[in-house]
């Protein structure tokens, strides 16, 4: 059967390799168990954490037509998986609810669930019912019953708390008021400013997250002494945990713990299972976790949706963790149709989302058929000639903030190769040569350099050609071409390259054609990264086919967080 599935292109080599090692491990080895192994390999490589023993073959490969018309018997299949020696401490592990786990994913969730455990019992950072407390909780958040108060409360009286809430909703502005009012608390006892770390998953985001604690700043009223310990500065949640440069293994960890008081951990939706049980580990266990993020956005690249269910877990655990969801939104103007077009899009309101693709008159909203790309990918090449019009770095990443050209892919007819290629022919034909300045994103970490995936850059060419980054941690460096780590033209981005990251105006081109990798989720994702206008390019049918679909993931964390409890 795996080589019949492979054939039909229903599974990957590195799926049927994996089984056939695996089955050689124990004698005799049996096929239907071979199989299992093969869709769980399958299931993690798609962001999953396990494979649910019993779900249909029109589950698993739902648009194929060369699928198998049945499966194993479930009943049948969870005992020969049990009775296997794989399944005896080995590389597998089948849980009480089905579900198939590669043992490293089993333990990833088992540590992140006992973390949550033994910090759900931490006694609260500080006393709840003091004067001094309420007074500058009705200073830093005016009105009693505001969602942000209460988000303040949580951090103070949970070890881990979650901020969540959509684009443009204030989590930033909450998180630098916490902060302060943590510091406060410190200074009121005569204790010396609690060291706090703001991290992101990647360089942009955590660019970002500091660039938003600077300005929040600003508006904060407490003491010059308070201001001054808020950092202005993030790091990405690699470096600050000692990411090694084989990505295998951490130099944090609960024996060498972050130097830190106050952890706050932004764009979480992007934390993988193995960061986020590194992270729990790495924090010391009297700081205060602060989980900030958007559980609709899209999920981890790699296997794990950790946040959304540690939201899911908050409503049916035991578990003490405080979630607050912000809902009011301060970028745009909910009635208008970009902001109405986000809050449907979260709500798969299917009939709402049709309503504003057929308005003809909106300024914020523009829906253009697939004929009416090669118009856009001019538009797009207009806004590209400024960008590249000037070395001046902070001119030309001012520029690029103001419009991003996004797909869901990047290879295929609007992938972000071939969207990208058609910008830079358009450019060439304008000034009759490539242009010697080209905007680039870094693919690859490098510690050495202090570059990481996801750094914006902008190659100039000349002798020797040089890039220069926008990092997280430097501002603006000058790096020879060769130095570089992979990068790759930045003219058009995939939405998981543009996560955690804002534009003023998005122009997202989608597949003439549905597809299953199309989700509520990645929409959700793509059009929220307008702080200004989104532009839809695409068949109507293919954005609503996307909007019934959900990039929900196999997980059993909200099960094990529940037995980690008991």
């Amino acid at each position: 059967m795996l080589a019949e599935l492979q054939a039909r292109g229903l599974l990957e080599l590195l799926d049927v390799e994996l089984a056939r090692a695996l089955g050689r491990i124990v004698e005799p080895s049996s096929p239907e168990v071979e199989l299992a192994i093969a869709l769980t390999s399958r299931n993690v490589r798609r962001g999953h954490s396990c494979f649910p023993i019993g779900v249909s073959a029109a589950e698993i490969w739902p648009r194929e037509s060369r699928r198998p018309s049945e499966l194993p018997d479930a009943a049948r299949w969870k005992d020969l998986i049990a009775a296997s020696a794989l399944s005896d401490g080995g590389p597998l592990v089948l849980d009480e609810a089905g579900r198939l786990y590669l043992r490293r994913y089993w333990r990833l969730e088992r540590d992140i669930a006992d973390e949550l455990a033994v910090r759900s019992s931490t006694p609260p950072r500080m006393a709840s019912d003091t004067n001094w407390l309420e007074a500058s909780l009705e200073r830093l958040f005016p009105g009693a019953d505001s969602p942000q108060r209460s988000a303040a409360r949580n951090a103070l009286q949970h070890s881990v708390s979650l901020l969540c809430g959509g684009p443009g909703t204030g989590k930033t502005t909450t998180v630098a008021a916490i902060v302060a009012l943590i510091i406060e608390g410190c200074l009121q006892e005569a204790d010396p400013a609690p060291r706090v770390l703001l991290l992101a998953p990647t360089g942009k985001s955590a660019a970002r997250l500091g660039e938003a604690v600077r300005q929040a700043k600003s508006r904060i009223e407490t003491s010059a002494e308070v201001l001054a310990a808020i950092p202005e500065q993030a790091t990405t949640l690699q470096r600050a945990l000692g990411m090694r440069r084989d990505g295998a293994g951490f130099g944090r960890s609960a024996d060498r713990p972050l130097e830190a008081d106050v952890v706050v951990v932004d764009e979480a939706s992007m934390v993988d299972l193995g960061l986020m049980r590194q992270l729990l580990n790495a924090t010391p266990q009297d700081a205060t976790l602060l989980i900030v993020g958007d559980p609709d956005q899209l999920t981890s690249v790699e296997a794990g949706s950790v946040l959304r269910d540690l939201v899911t877990a908050r409503a049916q655990t035991p578990w003490k963790g405080g979630v607050t969801q912000l809902t009011k939104t301060y970028r745009y103007d909910e009635k208008q149709p970009l902001g109405q077009l986000i809050a449907a899009i979260r709500t798969a309101d299917g009939a709402t989302v049709q309503r504003l693709l057929d308005l003809d008159d909106a300024t914020d909203l523009v829906w253009v058929s697939s004929a009416g790309l090669p118009a856009e990918l001019d538009r797009a090449a207009s806004h590209w000639s400024a960008a590249l019009g000037t070395r001046n770095p902070k001119e030309h990443f001012d520029l690029r903030g103001r419009f991003v050209m996004l797909s869901p892919f990047r290879r295929g007819m609007v992938g972000t190769r071939r969207l990208g290629a058609a910008v830079l022919d358009r450019l060439y034909q304008s000034e009759g040569r490539e242009p010697a300045v080209r905007p680039i994103i870094i693919e690859e970490n490098s510690h050495a350099l202090k570059v990481y995936n996801g750094d914006f850059a902008m190659l100039v060419e000349g002798e020797p050609s040089t890039a220069t980054v926008q990092s997280e941690v430097e501002g603006f460096r000058e790096i020879a071409e060769a130095r570089l780590p992979r990068y790759a033209d930045a003219f058009a981005l995939s939405v998981h390259k543009a996560q955690g990251s804002e534009f003023d105006e998005v122009l997202f081109v989608l597949p003439d054609e549905d597809a299953a990798m199309l989700s509520r989720e990645l929409l959700y994702t793509a059009v929220s990264r307008a702080r200004r206008a989104v532009r839809l390019v695409g068949p109507k049918e293919v954005v609503l086919a996307a909007l019934g679909r959900s990039a929900r993931r196999y997980s059993g964390l909200v099960d094990a967080i529940a037995e980690a409890l008991k």
